[in-house]
């Protein structure tokens, strides 16, 4: 497990360096797919993937690195809810992605139904 977020200032600097609009898109792949970047040996493929499948969000691997990292840390740290409410109450024109705010109400749908826990 790497760095907690201790606190909701730094959870927000960690959504921003990951790209709120990508904690809202993606929350979802990432609880489904937890078993592939749980283990350190499937974590860079886990990166590849991710990377590859929703080509040209980040010019190069690093960039996808990063994101995946924080959301892992947002999910670590027990802060997916309210990650995913901090996309809820953004602002829709800076955060340039109005499916963000549909996919992030469908997991915490979920976790209200119990088809995710934290």
């Amino acid at each position: 497990m790497g760095k907690q977020i201790e606190n909701f200032f730094e959870l927000k600097d960690v959504c921003r360096s990951a790209g709120l609009w990508y904690v809202g898109s993606f929350m979802s792949e990432f609880l489904d797919k937890r078993d592939w970047w749980e283990n350190k040996e499937t974590k860079e493929r886990f990166i590849a993937y991710m990377h590859n499948e929703y080509e040209g969000i980040d010019s190069d691997v690093s960039g996808t690195r990063t994101r995946v990292n924080c959301v892992i840390r947002i999910i670590e740290s027990g802060y997916v809810k309210d990650a995913l409410n901090l996309v809820l109450q953004a602002n829709d024109e800076k955060l340039g992605c109005v499916e963000s705010k549909v996919n992030a109400q469908m997991v915490l749908d979920a976790f209200e139904s119990g088809e995710y826990t934290e």
